[in-house]
């Protein structure tokens, strides 16, 4: 399997940094409540730890679902 090339890279760079900057957006907006005070409550930290476990889960669900259905080449026919 040939070397990933620079773009190949900077692309799943890119990637990433976008499915992290969706998860942080998604967990913050359902799970910080008390804009209060400065601490954060253990219902707060508790909801953020699961709803990451979630949204990493299934976005390597639909990875694995996509992989399988491109090397089937369901999408190039």
């Amino acid at each position: 399997m040939a070397e990933p090339t620079e773009q190949d890279q900077i692309k799943t760079f890119r990637d990433f940094m976008a499915n992290y900057n969706k998860l942080s957006e998604t967990c913050f907006t359902d799970c910080a409540w008390d804009f209060t005070t400065r601490k954060v409550l253990n219902s707060e930290s508790t909801c953020a730890l699961n709803c990451a476990e979630k949204y990493l889960k299934m976005n390597q669900r639909v990875s694995a679902r996509f992989q399988v259905i491109a090397r089937r080449g369901w999408f190039w026919k």
